[in-house]
C-alpha cells in the first residue's frame, strides 16, 4: 500500500467535499426556499466527482480501473446492481413498518411535505397529479418501476465519480495491507465521513431531530456505508469493471427517497423522530434485512478467498 498516497488521497478528498458541503448546507439552512432547494443538491452532486478528481491530480492510476464495459461474463452483476438495491428498500419496509404499521400509509400525504421542503408548492403539486390521473399508489408503482429499470443507470454517471475514487483506487490500496473485512470497514468509515457535514448541517439522510440524534445518526450511516461499500467492492473485483459498482451505486441513490411514498403525513413530527430507524434503506431498524444477507454473503465470498489462497500455495 503507498501510504502517503492513501492518506493524501483521503485528506484532499475529504477536505474538498467538506467545503463543498459546508458552504451548500449553511446555503439550506438560511435559505430553505427554492434557493437552499437547488443549491444543495447541486452541492451534493458536485461533491460526488471529487474522489474521481482526486485520483487524476494525484495520479493514481485511474485509465487503468476498468473504464471499458465488460458486458462477457458479467450481465448476472448488472441485475444484481439495478435489482438488489430496490429488494434491500422492500425488506427495509417490511422490517420497519412490521414495528410500526400505523406510519404507513399510501396517499401520499408525507410526499407532499417532503415537496413543499423542497420549495415547490404541494397544493399545485397535487393539482398537477391529479390532471395527470395519477393516483399516489399509480405514482409509487411507476417510482419502483423506475428505479428497477433506467433510474440506476441515470444515476450511474453521477455515482461513478465516486466510485472510481473509493472502490477504483482506495479500497484496492487498504486491500494491499488490511484482510478484505478490515478493507471495508475502514473504506467505508471514511465513505460514511465524507457525508458528515452535509448532514451534521442540513440534515442529510435523517433530519436533525431524530432520537440519538446527530451520533445515532452518524454511526448509523456509517454502518450502511460499510456494507454497501463491501458489495461495491465485490463487485468490482467480480467484474473488474468500474461501471458494475457505479450502476449499484445508482441503484442505492434510486430506490433511497422511496420511504416517501408509504408514510402517512398526519405523523409528520412523529416520523422526523423515528427517521435514524426507518424506513429508508439506511435506517436502523430497516437495514437488519441487507445487514443479514451481507453477513451472508461476505461469509460466501471469504471462503472463496480462503479457497483461492490454499490453492495457490499448493502450486
Amino acid at each position: 500500500m503507498d501510504k502517503k498516497k492513501v492518506i493524501a488521497y483521503t485528506l484532499l478528498t475529504l477536505g474538498i467535499a467538506w467545503a463543498i458541503e459546508i458552504v451548500a448546507s449553511l446555503v439550506k439552512v438560511y435559505n430553505p426556499g427554492s434557493l437552499g432547494a437547488v443549491v444543495f443538491p447541486a452541492g451534493l452532486a458536485a461533491c460526488m466527482f471529487v474522489p474521481l478528481i482526486v485520483t487524476i491530480i494525484l495520479k493514481t492510476g485511474v485509465k487503468k480501473i476498468g473504464w471499458k464495459p465488460k458486458l462477457k461474463g458479467n450481465v448476472r452483476w448488472i441485475f444484481f446492481a439495478v435489482l438488489m438495491p430496490m429488494v434491500f428498500t422492500i425488506l427495509g419496509f417490511l422490517a420497519f413498518f412490521m414495528i410500526r404499521p400505523d406510519l404507513f400509509k399510501l396517499d401520499g400525504s408525507y410526499l407532499l411535505i417532503e415537496v413543499k421542503d423542497q420549495g415547490l408548492d404541494p397544493v399545485e403539486y397535487k393539482k398537477a397529479l391529479d390532471q395527470s390521473g395519477l393516483s399516489m399508489e399509480m405514482m409509487a408503482l411507476i417510482s419502483t418501476i423506475q428505479c428497477i429499470t433506467y433510474a440506476p443507470f441515470i444515476n450511474m454517471f453521477l455515482a461513478i465519480g465516486e466510485e472510481a475514487g473509493w472502490r477504483g483506487f482506495l479500497y484496492p490500496e487498504l486491500k494491499k495491507r488490511f484482510s478484505r473485512p478490515l478493507t471495508w470497514v475502514i473504506g467505508g468509515i471514511i465513505w460514511a465521513a465524507f457525508h458528515f457535514p452535509a448532514m451534521l448541517i442540513a440534515g442529510y439522510e435523517y433530519g436533525s431531530d431524530y432520537i440519538g440524534a446527530p451520533i445515532l445518526g452518524l454511526v448509523t450511516f456509517t454502518l450502511t456505508c460499510i456494507i454497501w461499500g463491501m458489495f461495491c467492492e465485490i463487485i468490482y473485483d467480480k467484474t473488474k469493471c468500474i461501471w458494475f459498482p457505479a450502476l449499484f451505486h445508482g441503484g442505492i441513490n434510486a430506490s433511497a427517497t422511496m420511504y416517501r411514498m408509504v408514510l402517512d403525513g398526519a405523523k409528520a413530527d412523529e416520523i422526523s423522530k423515528l427517521m435514524v430507524f426507518g424506513p429508508a434503506p439506511h435506517g436502523l431498524i430497516s437495514f437488519i434485512p441487507t445487514l443479514i444477507i451481507a453477513v451472508v454473503v461476505a461469509v460466501i465470498v471469504l471462503k472463496e478467498d480462503k479457497k483461492k489462497n490454499i490453492a495457490a500455495l499448493s502450486r
